[in-house]
């Protein structure tokens, strides 16, 4: 029977392992109490036959759970960590087979023993995260039976004798609770000399004796375990986030993980390597000098300690580039004349001028002539792999020909006539050039009659500097640029200065320049 479970424990331990999950589920450092009950069974001397005679008992070793018995104990131990225990152990175990020194009674028939064992054991379990694993034991123990020192065969004792010997045991160890815990396993004690536990030498009966100077006391059975302090699931670093390089002065992110089931709380504390130190399992740090540094980060909590490093290598930031001292030479000039663009440029890898009239340079100092007048805004641009700057700056283009202009040529008309003459558009026609070049100068265009034409001054005057007006528009002036005004008769008029009927110098209509600011 002991055989066939011994048997069966290997695979019942593949099987309970096979299915349970994996975590830290028995404590470290933690006093532990244990209670265990068996069926238990002697191997030894005093197996006998079916009709209890001593004389024709067999001295072969039989099975020792022919006539079982019981057992119970008791431990008390020390849980170094999750797989390896040590405890003292005590048990009594009542066995039937095991007779007291060969004493019989009226009926003739053996009668029964007790044995007590103090145990000091090792335990071992393997798969110690396993909720459910498979344990080895092994020790020693002090064993009291029916044993004396002299006279042992015929039951008269002189001495007691204790016996000793090793212990070993396997079993199945289900992790209940985080304190809890319940085993299945066999036991067995060897016990030395072959006297202390039933009383009898080998050799004690003759030829029928049993040769072998030990005994054996087995058990098979179960019991619970209690840990005084829960388990602690040691935190471990699965994985270390780290920027492998940053700027000085650029704050960088910083990340340990761990596992899922360790146990709380965990502190993290990190080593940045500059002499700094910080904390949190997500932080931040900036380091003021290039270098490379070692960072180190560690995490711990009631199971332990674990600590992971990285390097970050720290490098001067770049430089953008910048511009200073934005200037133009000169700020104002003609069309035609030339102005010079510069600037101070530092850690530029490319230069761009935009003139502001379509035109554009790469270099400093740049020079440029505009073909038409009017306020321009000169753009510099300056840039790197690192960024840009730009800065502007206004120039005005204007036309000294234009400023000189005080004055246009007046066209005359026919007596009582509002239509121009073919010199008065040639006169026109040189106003004309005047305002294309000068877009800056206006017209007022002042319309006067003579007085002695026939109808009203008044309307005639305006006529003639509506033909005016109406001619410069015909040949593209903004008609912005441009009013006519009827001013009436001239007050200058004078017919007695011109042959002619009236005064043909008065019979006009006056183009008058300013300055579009304000027209």
């Amino acid at each position: 029977m002991t055989s066939r479970l011994f048997s069966l424990l290997p695979w019942c331990a593949a099987l309970l392992i096979a299915t349970s999950s994996y975590a830290q589920v028995r404590p470290s450092n933690s006093v532990y109490v244990l209670l265990r009950g068996a069926v238990a069974g002697y191997y030894g001397d005093l197996d006998k036959n079916s009709d209890g005679d001593p004389d024709s008992a067999t001295p072969d070793i039989q099975d020792g759970f022919e006539e079982p018995g019981f057992g119970v104990g008791a431990e008390l131990g020390y849980q170094f960590n999750p797989n390896l225990s040590f405890g003292i152990a005590g048990w009594y175990q009542d066995l039937p087979a095991l007779n007291d020194g060969f004493q019989f009674d009226q009926t003739n028939n053996v009668q029964g023993g007790e044995a007590y064992q103090l145990q000091g054991l090792f335990r071992f379990i393997p798969f110690a995260n396993a909720r459910i694993s498979p344990y080895l034991e092994l020790g020693g123990a002090l064993v009291s039976g029916q044993g004396t020192e002299n006279e042992r065969n015929n039951g008269s004792a002189d001495e007691d004798v204790f016996g000793y010997g090793p212990v070993g045991g396997l079993g199945i160890d289900i992790a209940l609770t985080p304190q809890f815990g319940l085993f299945l396993g066999a036991q067995s004690t060897v016990v030395f000399p072959d006297v202390a536990l039933d009383g009898a030498d080998p050799g004690a009966f003759g030829v029928q004796a049993d040769n072998a100077d030990f005994d054996i006391l087995a058990n098979v059975g179960g019991g619970l375990r209690y840990a005084f302090r829960p388990p602690y699931t040691a935190v471990e670093i699965e994985g270390l986030e780290c920027p492998a390089e940053l700027e000085a002065g650029e704050s960088g992110s910083f990340m340990v993980m761990t596992n899922d089931d360790a146990t709380m709380p965990v502190t993290t504390t990190w080593q940045w390597g500059d002499g700094s130190t910080g904390s949190g399992m997500t932080t931040s740090h900036t380091f003021a000098t290039p270098g490379t540094y070692p960072v180190t980060a560690m995490v711990m909590n009631e199971g332990g300690e674990d600590s992971e490093s990285c390097l970050v290598t720290v490098v001067e930031p770049p430089t953008p580039p910048a511009l200073a001292g934005c200037r133009a030479t000169p700020s104002s000039v003609d069309t035609g004349e030339q102005v010079t663009i510069n600037a101070t440029a530092t850690d530029a890898d490319e230069i761009t001028v935009d003139f502001g009239d379509g035109t554009t340079a790469s270099t400093l100092p740049a020079r440029h002539a505009y073909a038409d007048t009017g306020s321009y805004t000169v753009t510099i641009t300056a840039t790197n792999e690192y960024g840009s700057d730009t800065c502007t700056i206004p120039v005005t283009v204007g036309d000294s020909y234009c400023a000189d202009i005080t004055e246009l040529n007046p066209v005359f008309f026919g007596y009582g006539a509002t239509t121009l003459t073919a010199d008065a558009t040639s006169r026109l026609d040189e106003n004309i050039e005047i305002l294309r070049r000068c877009p800056d100068i206006c017209v007022t265009i002042n319309g006067y009659s003579d007085g002695s034409e026939p109808g009203d001054a008044l309307r005639i005057s305006q006529a003639r500097a509506d033909a005016v007006l109406q001619y410069y528009v015909g040949q593209g002036i903004d008609a912005e640029r441009l009013r006519a005004v009827g001013r009436g008769v001239d007050p200058d008029a004078n017919s007695k200065e011109d042959p002619g009927p009236g005064d043909s110098r008065a019979r006009r209509a006056d183009s008058i320049p300013s300055s579009c600011a304000g027209f």
